[in-house]
């Protein structure tokens, strides 16, 4: 969303310059207890509200803290600082030229506590370019202080983890709502009582909200406020089937959403800001909530911030919102440990750095459990490929994460599986025993029509079919061939590569359309797929094979699995 970065250097845990590479819609913070998550979310605070000026208890080791960006120079800044009617001095010829090497080029700056808020080069990448930016005078300050910071000047919300939902006092001139959950009460009661206050945003808005979360779990048909006899006003939820709940006596993960609610729906009002000029920060949104309510609810906060366009910070410690945005291009996962009283940020690209995380998180076996269902594939590339299908024959409504799970059996691994009841299994894994909604997905491995499908792809496909559930044995080769020839041409720019066989190998296909290109990618097949995958569409794949018929199967038990 935001293509610059924001470090810290020497404040509180962060010693060395470290922090966000890129800044993005949905920015996932994770990490042990006392990492330094929370701190990421002040150093935003601190950018987002321009109080450069931090506290001296901040600082580490006696130093001034140091918050540093980092991003490209555009053109529509050389053009404002390198003046195009000015020739000579240091530069030699004329300063507009010389400002156009800038452009593309890679500047660091610094905005530290000092009370002008004036930016400092930090470092520049001109190399080549002489003089260089700090040999320039007064363009060395110039430059920096040009430099676009998009955060600053919005407003940041911050909801932290300790939260709750108590009675109070009306205060009707003191309408406030707390990072902690004080004062929504009175917020509420203000406004269905008050007229000057629009009532339909708690009654129709919040209470919309809140039954498109809970789902089937739970069906509210009102929100009211009552004055108790102490004149403490109390929120109530009136539930289908069990009456009127008071708020104060719910689970802590009902106020948790009312709290998000309230500062998505109420603040905004409260404030007279639009949406998109808010900066959030959620603070483990987790807590004693179930794995799916909190997908819901990340769902309803991330339509918001997509309809819009604001950008929010989450800290967790849930494995579940790593799934749900660990493939969305919007989204990005950042890691913080913590070695020797010293925090380091990482952001999360490869298979190495999530195996960390999910270290960090002690992910166990169980928690697959709780997803809605399971798809099987054999590796990565399956996965890019059937995430992108069930994008295309959903329209985008089915969500990995969300929606259901895809694990991976890894080839050989299969014989080790077995979809029986648990109970029936006498050796191997019962796949029932990890979710009982489940789809495998299998490579055929037939070079010819004649040859067989093997002993164990057979006995899986039965034990799936025993089960009422879908097992997707290609019907060619492998899942390479169903890559439309179309794709095929676009991603390596040629023409009439032709459609690969339905018992040719791909990469065979691949070596004779350019010698080599299936050798080289046959070990990186997850790469061939980032690439091809995006130009798949609908109508290059519905006529290759039994592609259409499967799909529409995946996509219905998708569906059913989520009710």
């Amino acid at each position: 969303m935001y293509d610059f970065a924001i470090r810290a250097k020497n404040y509180k845990c962060f010693k060395e310059e470290t922090g966000f590479d890129t800044i993005r819609r949905v920015n996932l913070i994770i990490g042990r207890n006392n990492a330094g998550k929370s701190s990421l979310l002040d150093l935003i605070e601190i950018v987002v509200t321009k109080n450069y000026e931090v506290e001296r208890s901040t600082w580490r080791e006696n130093q001034r803290p140091q918050i540093i960006f980092e991003a490209e120079i555009t053109e529509n800044v050389t053009s404002q600082v390198f003046r195009s009617n000015t020739s000579g001095g240091v530069i030699g010829g004329n300063h507009g030229t010389y400002g156009q090497n800038f452009i593309g080029r890679t500047l660091k700056w610094t905005k530290t506590g000092n009370a002008n808020n004036n930016a400092a080069l930090v470092d520049c990448n001109d190399e080549g370019i002489n003089p260089p930016l700090k040999n320039t005078g007064d363009y060395t300050l110039a430059l920096p202080n040009r430099m676009s910071i998009p955060l600053e000047g919005k407003t940041f919300r911050r909801l932290l983890a300790e939260r709750d939902i108590l009675p109070e006092l009306s205060e009707p001139l003191n309408i406030t709502i707390g990072n902690n959950g004080s004062g929504l009460t009175n917020a509420i009661q203000n406004f269905i009582n008050k007229s000057s206050l629009p009532s339909d945003l708690v009654e129709k808005t919040i209470l919309d909200a809140l039954n498109s979360i809970f789902a089937h779990d739970a069906v509210f048909t009102d929100i009211v406020c009552q004055l108790h006899e102490d004149n403490n006003w109390e929120i109530y939820l009136e539930e289908e089937f069990k009456g009127r709940i008071a708020l104060s006596q719910s689970g802590s993960g009902l106020k948790t959403i009312m709290s998000v609610l309230a500062c998505l729906i109420l603040v905004p009002r409260l404030e007279g800001k639009p949406l998109n000029q808010y900066v959030f920060g959620f603070e483990e949104l987790e807590n004693n909530i179930h794995p799916a309510l909190l997908r819901r609810l990340n769902d309803y906060i991330y339509n918001s911030a997509t309809i819009h366009d604001f950008t929010y910070f989450l800290t967790t410690h849930s494995n579940v919102l790593i799934d749900q945005f660990s493939k969305q291009s919007d989204a990005q996962i950042i890691h913080v440990t913590h070695v020797d009283s010293v925090a380091t940020c990482t952001t999360v690209n490869t298979y190495i750095e999530n195996n960390g995380i999910l270290d960090d998180l002690d992910v166990r076996a169980s928690d697959l459990l709780q997803a809605n269902g399971i798809i099987w594939v054999e590796g990565p590339s399956d996965r890019i490929y059937l995430n992108q299908w069930i994008n295309l024959w959903s329209r985008g409504e089915l969500k990995e994460g969300t929606h259901y799970q895809i694990i991976f059996y890894g080839g050989r691994l299969l014989s080790h599986l077995n979809a029986e009841a648990p109970e029936d299994v006498n050796s191997g894994i019962s796949i029932l025993n990890t979710n009982r909604n489940s789809i495998m997905l299998i490579d055929s491995d037939k070079r010819t029509q004649q040859i067989p499908i093997n002993a164990t792809k057979q006995r899986i496909r039965e034990e799936f079919v025993a089960m009422d559930a879908h097992c997707w044995i290609t019907k060619g080769k492998e899942i390479e061939n169903y890559i439309p020839e179309c794709v095929v041409d676009i991603v390596f720019g040629v023409e009439n590569s032709g459609q690969v066989e339905r018992y040719e190998s791909f990469f065979e296909h691949l070596d004779k359309m350019s010698a080599g290109e299936g050798t080289r990618y046959s070990a990186k097949k997850p790469l061939l797929a980032e690439k091809l995958a995006p130009h798949m569409t609908m109508s290059n794949l519905a006529g290759v094979l039994d592609m259409n018929e499967n799909m529409t199967i995946v996509c219905d038990a998708i569906k059913s699995w989520n009710s």
